[in-house]
């Protein structure tokens, strides 16, 4: 579904990533994790059309750079770190711009915006200004948005680009939108997610992809990819990994610094 064959990438004069070959099937939910600055953003950036590449990336068969804005809405959604939204905007409109690419009614786009903010636990919420909720709620807010935009008849190979969608979240918010996420990539569709919390990763994520030292350092299954001697070389501190008791996967601890 997804095929990447990128000899570097460079943000101006600086060559941020480098040697990326990739190729990710649907029906995936894929964590990309590092330190900062490894480049996970400007991974999903490239991804998302917003920074030229040298090399090759096929969306579906198709070279990205290739693909018409209007049609690639439908199959591409992205949700950036740092999201903002027009002022004034309710929260069911802001979820209702998903729909941009469609041409669906306007009651017909609100009934899909209302659909997804009930999933989301934002249903109470609809007539609110954005600008009104807490940061955890616009980041959910902005989720539905995403999926709302991805939302059809037949869904199937659609891509979504999360760049820390639960980095705002309490712990119930947490597993209640990596549940929506994990979700949508069963139904034959690819997930790409920054994410921080391994932990979490380690729950949700089909397969880890690791950066750092400016290329992809490992590509593989949680089980695989969190092992001590991994995490100590990637993050630089001590790690211990042990099994969640009731799913039996990988959960990393570290230590406080003395």
């Amino acid at each position: 579904m997804l095929d990447i064959d990128v000899s570097n990438l460079s943000i101006g004069r600086q060559q941020v990533l480098t040697s990326l070959n990739l190729s990710l099937e649907a029906h995936q939910f894929v964590a990309i994790v590092g330190e900062n600055g490894a480049g996970k953003s400007t991974f999903l950036n490239m991804l998302a059309g917003e920074l030229p590449y040298n090399g090759s990336i096929y969306l579906n068969g198709r070279e990205l750079n290739s693909w018409d804005a209007l049609k690639l809405a439908p199959i591409r959604a992205v949700m950036e770190q740092h999201q903002a939204a027009p002022e004034g905007l309710s929260v069911k409109e802001l979820v209702a711009m998903g729909r941009y690419w469609s041409q669906e009614s306007d009651a017909d786009a609100e009934q899909r915006a209302t659909r997804w903010l009930s999933r989301f636990d934002l249903a109470q919420m609809g007539e609110r200004g954005i600008e009104t909720l807490s940061g955890g709620e616009q980041q959910r807010a902005h989720l539905a948005r995403c999926l709302c935009q991805l939302d059809k008849d037949l869904p199937g190979e659609q891509l979504l680009l999360l760049d820390e969608p639960t980095s705002a979240l309490d712990v119930y918010h947490q597993h209640a939108v990596l549940h929506e996420i994990k979700s949508f990539s069963q139904k034959g569709n690819l997930v790409l997610s920054v994410m921080h919390d391994l932990n979490l990763a380690s729950l949700y994520a089909d397969q880890v992809i690791v950066l750092g030292n400016n290329c992809i350092q490992h590509v593989d299954s949680p089980e695989s990819v969190f092992r001590e001697d991994i995490l100590e070389r990637t993050y630089r501190t001590p790690v211990h990994v042990s099994s969640h008791p009731s799913f039996l996967k990988p959960m990393i601890f570290t230590e406080p610094r003395h």
